[in-house]
């Protein structure tokens, strides 16, 4: 406690001789500090506190390079130049440029400071104390990836499968750009990879396969692959369809007008761009759509998703009453299908999980099951029985990942565990019903294992047939280990 004090005074001394307070409000200030800082450990709203605080003091958030981020875009435009402002968003700021940001960081509400959600974890989802929250019984088995810097691609996310005729898997994919992992090789239009071992390995195929700029959601039909994504046009993105004879070469054809207007929230208000259209048929013969709002009009975490239907899987009516998110973000595109058996199972990407429901009808679900935390995801059953699922991830130093995996059944037992940031990006996990050999925490973007990676670090911890589970890496600059998973007994059950 001591020891806190003193640097809080020596804190409170470095900001008075910025300020010029007197040396009785240095010793006011410090103890109120202390104050909020033993209230922060036990209620939510000084956690809120504490995240205003930080970001008053001129701290550029961990994760985030605010020159990408929409909601400084006016103050820093401003503060640096258009031109500089567009280079800072690949280039590191010298040190005289890092104290100028402070200026756009730390300012009141709509100047330069962004709504409460845009540059950082949402209030609640941004953990000081800890939370625990125990992944579904549908346990997922790592297959295989294709990373982005292995295969000189840009960010590859937002996969869609479909199985040929001949059982080989085709998997498209976006190949676009992110500006923090410096990745080159991307031009933003769908490519594809084909796999002949049901997901374990992956061939990149030559050439782009859909010219559009948007994921896509790809569907076999009568025989025909058909790929949906957005086009822009002079009021909006509009939907579009692609077919394919041999799911290779792809031809546009026309539909009737659905732009991302047309998608109406609760209060009938146009929603903004949307991304990948998920698309499955229904029981009766209907068709669902599902498709992220990109940006939220309160704040890049309050993002929600527009639900559509269709009789014929051609015209296509906004459903506002069905629509989800807001004050649950839906962090990437989510995923819905209709399975083997005639159940239709979504997937719904947020901020620490993917949150798994199913249903007969499309309209009503089962109670909330959480799977790994990811992006993008896409699952298909195939022919041999196989229950197939991919999704990305991300790093700002490893580039991207498409990540494949099935699902098993195992008795392990894997908990994730949320805990207070630290100095260097950590996870934890604990596992029920494994040995400690029995677990390998991997960075799949990288494809290294990070008990043998200089900086890193993995600790197990065993107790009462309990295991936990503590990885850290020092190399990374997001605040969590957004590759980074353990793989736990032979199956690589992936927590």
């Amino acid at each position: 406690m001591k020891q806190k004090r003193l640097i809080l005074l020596a804190l409170a001394l470095i900001l008075t001789m910025c300020s010029n307070n007197s040396t009785t409000e240095i010793v006011e200030s410090v103890e109120d500090v202390e104050v909020k800082q033993s209230q922060q450990e036990n209620t939510q709203e000084d956690r809120e506190e504490s995240t205003q605080k930080e970001q008053t003091q001129g701290q550029q958030p961990q994760n985030n390079n605010p020159f990408l981020d929409p909601g400084f875009a006016d103050c820093l435009i401003n503060e640096f130049g258009e031109d500089r402002y567009k280079e800072l968003q690949n280039e590191r700021p010298t040190a005289e440029e890092e104290q100028r940001i402070g200026n756009c960081m730390g300012g009141p509400q709509g100047q330069g400071q962004p709504p409460q959600g845009q540059g950082q974890p949402p209030i609640g989802q941004e953990t000081l104390g800890s939370n625990e929250t125990t992944l579904s019984s549908i346990h997922l088995s790592y297959l295989g990836s294709i990373r982005s810097k292995l295969n000189g691609l840009g960010n590859v996310a937002d996969a869609s499968i479909v199985e040929m005729n001949d059982g080989r898997l085709r998997v498209y994919f976006k190949n676009g750009n992110e500006p923090q992992a410096n990745i080159g090789g991307f031009d933003n239009l769908i490519h594809s990879a084909v796999s002949s071992d049901g997901g374990r390995t992956w061939t990149i195929e030559e050439g782009v396969r859909v010219p559009v700029d948007s994921p896509i959601e790809a569907l076999v039909i009568d025989n025909k692959v058909i790929a949906w994504g957005w086009e822009k046009s002079p009021t909006g993105d509009t939907l579009v369809r692609y077919e394919s004879d041999d799911g290779f070469n792809f031809s546009k054809v026309e539909i009737p007008l659905f732009e991302s207007r047309d998608c109406k929230d609760t209060e009938g208000n146009p929603m903004g761009n949307l991304g990948d259209p998920s698309i499955t048929k229904l029981n009766d013969g209907s068709w669902l759509m599902h498709a992220q709002e990109l940006v939220s009009p309160t704040g890049d975490f309050n993002r929600r998703a527009c639900v559509a239907t269709s009789p014929d899987n051609i015209t296509w009516t906004s459903q506002p009453d069905r629509m989800y998110g807001g004050e649950e973000d839906v962090t990437t595109n989510p995923a819905i299908k209709l399975n083997s058996s005639g159940v239709i199972e979504w997937i719904w990407p947020t901020f620490n999980f993917m949150v798994y429901r199913s249903g007969n009808d499309g309209f009503t679900w089962s109670e909330p099951e959480y799977l790994v935390s990811a992006g993008d995801p896409d699952f298909l059953d195939l022919s041999n029985g196989t229950k197939l699922l991919a999704f990305g991830n991300f790093g700002p130093r490893s580039g991207s990942a498409l990540i494949f995996a099935k699902r098993i059944t195992s008795n392990y037992k894997i908990t994730v565990v949320e805990t207070m940031k630290t100095s260097i990006p950590s996870k934890t996990w604990k596992v029920e019903g494994a040995r400690a050999d029995d677990v390998k925490v991997v960075n799949i973007c990288l494809d290294i294992d990070l008990a043998d990676t200089p900086g890193a670090s993995v600790e197990i911890k065993e107790s009462n047939g309990l295991l936990e589970v503590t990885a850290s890496d020092s190399n990374e600059t997001f605040f969590n280990l957004s590759c980074v998973y353990i793989l736990v007994g032979p199956e690589q059950v992936m927590g």
